[in-house]
């Protein structure tokens, strides 16, 4: 997580309620995403990595502040350049929100800007904004300056540029972690992970720690990110899934579902299931 610098002007707070209190320039920082404030007409988002369900419910929830008529005329700055990949549940919860929201924010969006790097992710948010066809203009731009300037924050561009440096140092360890645990076996020991990144358990323990979390909570993300994909693409069964997944139960899986969704395996399952 960043930390205030001797020279920052952007305050660092924990929550919504925080981040819209008087108008200051703030930025909100959450797993794969942050929503920074310049003034109360200049907004912007950095999404980095690979957001999963729950990520997009915290955007969603951060995005709706734009249907408020105090900040019409506002514009806005949306970073994609270090995402990396579209989760499909997530990619499909976003498009909907955005669809059922659309005609409440966009009237309040002057003119946003979509700063992008290539790629098939970056490809798929650009034809989103196709699909969507919002009222107010949008603009695709890979080039950093241009983007900044043309939402009108090229005042804070250095700023935002630098804070958006520290907050990539700081995921970049929890990235490889979740990469590792992808291509390793469920359950592999924390030996086993710490060897594929190339260091000591000690060692990964202390960067992770320095972010803000630890090698077992990423484990836990990692489980219930794969059991929702066998929820949703498979029919076996919640102990078959744990199991997979590297859950120690199936009443272990529930326990994390409700600690990170909300919900039990079950109610995620029915609520995303495809209807006939």
């Amino acid at each position: 997580m960043i930390g205030p610098r001797r020279d920052a002007t952007f305050e660092v707070v924990s929550s919504l309620d925080r981040f819209f209190d008087e108008p200051k320039r703030r930025i909100l920082v959450h797993r794969s995403f942050a929503y920074w404030q310049a003034a109360r007409s200049v907004f912007g988002s950095i999404i980095w990595g690979r957001p999963d369900v729950q990520d997009v419910e915290q955007m969603c929830e951060a995005h709706e502040v734009g249907a408020n008529p105090l900040f019409r005329g506002h514009t806005s700055l949306v970073d994609i350049r270090a995402l990396e990949s579209v989760d499909l549940l997530a990619f499909a919860k976003l498009l909907a929100y955005v669809i059922s929201r659309r005609e409440a924010w966009s009237p309040n969006v002057a003119r946003q800007v979509v700063l992008y790097r290539g790629g098939y992710a970056h490809a798929v948010v650009l034809g989103m904004f196709g699909m969507l066809r919002p009222e107010h203009p949008v603009s695709f731009i890979d080039d950093v300056e241009q983007a900044y300037d043309t939402v009108g924050a090229g005042h804070v561009r250095d700023e935002i540029e630098l804070l958006r440096e520290e907050l990539l140092g700081d995921s970049e360890i929890v990235r490889r972690v979740l990469s590792a645990l992808e291509s390793l076996p469920a359950r592999s020991s924390s030996r086993v992970v710490a060897a594929k990144l190339g260091m000591s358990e000690r060692s990964l323990q202390r960067h992770l720690a320095r972010v803000g979390t630890s090698l077992g909570e990423q484990r836990q993300r990692h489980i219930v990110r794969v059991s929702e994909r066998l929820l949703i693409g498979t029919r076996l069964d919640l102990a078959a899934i744990a199991a997979d997944a590297g859950a120690t139960s199936a009443s272990h899986l529930v326990l994390l579902y409700r600690r990170y969704l909300g919900m039990t395996p079950g109610e995620y399952r029915e609520r995303h299931r495809e209807r006939p």
